[in-house]
C-alpha cells in the first residue's frame, strides 16, 4: 500500500516515517507534504492507497485538503492527525467519510491499528470491484456471443442487447474484427487472453469503444464502436502494431479478419461474419495475415469459395467421413462458434450435424458391404469408426438389420435377378 504523509510539523512527519517503516513494513511512503495546498497536489500526482493527514495546517487544513480531493474524485482512505479535542473537527470529517483518527503525539500501536484497519477496508472494497468487473466481463461476452451468433435481423433485440452491455447506439458506427491466435514457441498451449485483451485495448485506444471477448479457443472478436466514423485505415493500422506487441511480449503470432464498419447496429452481425470470411482468407496468405474484407471480396480465388458456409461443410465432410470430424473440428476449420454452427446446421438442413456424419458413414459402410468381400471390422475403421461393436449398433439402428444380414439381402437380391 502507497502512503502519503501530510504535516506542516518535520518532527511529526520526520517520526511518522520512522514508525512507518518500523511497524508497518507492508506501506510505501510515496511522498510527504507541509500544508494543505501541497498536499492536495502531491496526492492527485502520485495517487495514494493511504493518506496520512493533519486536521490544522496553514494554507489549506486537512478537512479542506480532503473536501477538494474527493471533489476531484481521490478515491484514497484518510487518517487524521489531531492534537485538538475538537467536535466540529470529528464531525466534518465523518461528513466526508474519515473513519479513522489519531491523537497526537502519536502511538506507535494506534498508528498501526488504523494503518491495519483502512488497509483492510481496502482490500474489501477491491475485492468487491473485482468481482463486479469479473461480472460485468462475463455478461459483456455473453451479450456480444448473442449479438453475433443470433442477433438476426431483429433491431429491437440488437438495442436491447446494447444497452444491457452499456455500448452505445446513438450516432455510432460499429466494426468487427475476428483474430485467430497460434503459440509457436509452445504449441497446443493455452491463449492467456486476459493478456491478449489487454494489448487488444491499447491497441485500439484511440477507438471509442473498444469490447473485446473469447470466441474459440484460439480466437478472439473484438466489436469497435466510435462516435461517428470509424477510420478504417486506422484500424487496420492498429492491428498490425497489435500483431508485433502480441509477438514481442506474449510470443503469439496473430491472423486477423476485419469486417466492414456499419452504421446501424443490426448490421453487427455481417460485419462479424465478414470479418470470419476474411480471416478464412488471411489464413490461405500465410502466417501473420491481416486481412479487410474488401481484399477477400475482391480476390478472384475467394469468390469462386464465396458458396454458402453449410454446402462447404456438407462437401468437406463427404470427402473426410473417415476421419475424426466433431463439430468443434469443424468450427475451427470453418471459424464459425459450435454453437453457432449447430444452429446454422439445423436450420439449413432440418437435421444434427452428427446424425447427418452418421447418415453419410451408413451409405457409405452399405456400399462396401454390397460391392466389396471387406470384414465388418474392415468396413467399420474404413468408414471412421474403432469399435466395431458401436458400429453395428449404428448401422443397425439405421437400416433395421445388422451388417452382415445386410451383405446377404444384398447378395441374394443380386442372384435372384
Amino acid at each position: 500500500m502507497r502512503v502519503v504523509l501530510v504535516d506542516d510539523e518535520k518532527g511529526i512527519v520526520d517520526g511518522l516515517q520512522k514508525l512507518m517503516g518500523r511497524y508497518i513494513p507492508e506501506c510505501e511512503i510515496a511522498g510527504v507534504a507541509y500544508n494543505g495546498l501541497e498536499g492536495a497536489q502531491l496526492i492527485q500526482a502520485c495517487k495514494p492507497d493511504i493518506v496520512i493527514t493533519d486536521i490544522r495546517m496553514p494554507h489549506a487544513d486537512g478537512l479542506d485538503m480532503i473536501a477538494m480531493l474527493q471533489e476531484a474524485g481521490c478515491k484514497a482512505k484518510y487518517i487524521l492527525l489531531s492534537g485538538y479535542a475538537d467536535f466540529e473537527y470529528a464531525r466534518k470529517g465523518m461528513r466526508l467519510g474519515v473513519q479513522h483518527y489519531i491523537n497526537k503525539p502519536v502511538e506507535e500501536e494506534e498508528l498501526r491499528e488504523s494503518v491495519y484497519e483502512a488497509m483492510e477496508q481496502i482490500r474489501v472494497e477491491r475485492g468487491d470491484m473485482q468481482q463486479i468487473d469479473n461480472l460485468k466481463s462475463v455478461l459483456l461476452q455473453h451479450t456480444l456471443r448473442d449479438l453475433i451468433d443470433a442477433g438476426g435481423d431483429n433491431p429491437g433485440y440488437v438495442r436491447e442487447l446494447l444497452q444491457s452491455a452499456d455500448i452505445p447506439l446513438t450516432h455510432t458506427s460499429f466494426v468487427c474484427v475476428l483474430l485467430e491466435f497460434d503459440s509457436p514457441m509452445n504449441p497446443g498451449a493455452d491463449i492467456g487472453f486476459d493478456s491478449v485483451f489487454s494489448l487488444v485495448d491499447r491497441a485500439f485506444s484511440a477507438f471509442g469503444g473498444v469490447y473485446p471477448f473469447r470466441y474459440t479457443a484460439a480466437q478472439g472478436a473484438v466489436l469497435v464502436t466510435e462516435e461517428g466514423s470509424i477510420a478504417y485505415g486506422e484500424l487496420v493500422d492498429a492491428l498490425h502494431g497489435l500483431k508485433e506487441a502480441l509477438w514481442q511480449e506474449l510470443q503469439l503470432s496473430m491472423a486477423a479478419g476485419v469486417g466492414t464498419v456499419k452504421e446501424q447496429a443490426v448490421d453487427i452481425r455481417l460485419s462479424f461474419e465478414e470479418a470470419r470470411h476474411a480471416l478464412t482468407f488471411s489464413m490461405g496468405k500465410g502466417a501473420g495475415a491481416v486481412s479487410p474484407y474488401a481484399e477477400y471480396y475482391r480476390n478472384e480465388h475467394a469468390l469462386s469459395r464465396k458458396k454458402d458456409t453449410i454446402a462447404e461443410i456438407k462437401a468437406y465432410v463427404e470427402e473426410h467421413f473417415h476421419e475424426p470430424i466433431s463439430l468443434a473440428d469443424l468450427s475451427a476449420r470453418f471459424y464459425i462458434n459450435p454453437y453457432y454452427l449447430s444452429q446454422l446446421f439445423k436450420q439449413k438442413t432440418g437435421d444434427t450435424y452428427l446424425n447427418y456424419l452418421v447418415q453419410i458413414r451408413m451409405n457409405k459402410a452399405k456400399e462396401l458391404l454390397a460391392m466389396t468381400d471387406q470384414k465388418v471390422y474392415e468396413i467399420c475403421q474404413a468408414v471412421g469408426y474403432s469399435d466395431s461393436q458401436y458400429f453395428s449398433r449404428l448401422f443397425e439402428k439405421s437400416t433395421g438389420c445388422k451388417p452382415s444380414e445386410y451383405r446377404r439381402r444384398t447378395h441374394d437380391q443380386v442372384a435372384d435377378r
